[in-house]
């Protein structure tokens, strides 16, 4: 009977600044995931790049995070073929988990995985990519710039110029709010700044919106299913990591409140969003709608959203009837569907 269950290669960890939201998305997903037809097969990824294959032991007590592993490539010493896995899903946020890099190794290796392609991924975790394809496709989004280092002492005037404050600093490639900074006025900008860039090469600003904030998750590849739109309601002045995953404090109305037209509004700009950035798989598409006039903004897309158990992504679906557990089977479904029409 065991050797019957799909073996799904469960990768997490990774070298980028979301490493231990990865580890808190994967707890949930191994504890959710349906035993009885997937085996789970965990294959962590330390903050050097290391791959290694973890028991549930391992897994279970934390033993993986700081046990000490000899340096190997997982292609080049064939753990891949070893594990026999029959489709992986990466539960990596951020850089080298969801940038289009991983899923690119999956297709030529012509494994399937769970998620977005590599080319959806890599236009979708590029902030100013995905914005400029927003605007090709007729989607309303907050104004923005973005800036290399080498470009630092044109910030200060091109804000003044273009958009005012206050505006929201960000690594252009980086998820989990890790990094942003809410500046209000001039003699904030440069400590903003220097985080930023120290997570990326290349930071973007956008001019900050009077918002409520609005989450819509989607699934799907040729025909997708978009969930009624749930809501944050930020603790801090947005919500940003320390809220997130250390205090727990901002409160979630799912479904939120709004008004028909605005409902069928949102679901929409989500459906030619999902389609502008050729998705499949699944994304978390993140939305506001401005306080006094009710304009309707698109964010951004996370295509592979957080998997703890007060994300919004699995939250929304909750809402839907589609538990946990099922949730991931489904999404393990879409996994092997594209695989199987690519090829």
């Amino acid at each position: 009977m065991e050797d019957k269950k799909i073996k799904v290669g469960v990768l997490f960890g990774g070298k980028s600044a979301e490493h231990e939201v990865s580890i808190m998305s994967t707890k949930s997903v191994y504890k959710h995931i349906d035993k009885i037809k997937f085996k789970p097969v965990l294959i962590y990824i330390n903050k050097k790049g290391t791959w290694s294959h973890i028991s549930k032991k391992e897994f279970e007590n934390n033993d993986f995070i700081n046990k000490s592993y000899a340096s190997f490539l997982a292609w080049e010493n064939n753990i891949i073929d070893k594990l026999d896995i029959d489709i992986y899903f990466p539960v990596l946020h951020g850089p080298n988990g969801e940038d289009g890099k991983l899923q690119g190794l999956f297709e030529l290796s012509e494994k399937p995985y769970v998620g977005a392609n590599s080319l959806a991924s890599s236009i979708t975790m590029d902030k100013v990519i995905s914005k400029i394809l927003f605007k090709n496709a007729g989607l309303n989004t907050p104004d923005f710039l973005f800036f290399t280092k080498n470009d630092h002492l044109k910030i200060k005037d091109m804000i003044l110029k273009k958009l005012g404050y206050p505006v929201f600093i960000k690594p252009c490639s980086l998820g989990s709010s890790v990094g942003i900074s809410k500046v209000n006025e001039e003699e904030e900008l440069k400590s903003a700044i220097d985080m930023a860039f120290k997570y990326d090469k290349k930071i973007i600003i956008e001019k900050a919106i009077n918002a409520r904030e609005i989450e819509i998750a989607v699934m799907g590849n040729d025909e997708i299913k978009i969930s009624k739109p749930g809501e944050l309601i930020p603790f801090n002045k947005f919500y940003d990591y320390e809220d997130k995953y250390v205090l727990g404090k901002t409160k979630f109305k799912i479904p939120t409140t709004l008004d028909n037209k605005l409902e069928k509004e949102i679901k929409k700009m989500a459906k030619k969003a999902y389609e502008s950035l050729f998705l499949n798989g699944m994304a978390r598409i993140d939305f506001f709608i401005e306080k006094n006039t009710e304009e309707l903004f698109i964010n951004e897309i996370n295509t592979i959203p957080g998997f703890t158990e007060i994300s919004m992504f699995p939250k929304l679906w909750g809402y839907e009837g589609i538990s946990f557990t099922d949730l991931i089977t489904k999404l393990i479904g879409y996994g092997f569907d594209y695989h199987r029409k690519q090829k």
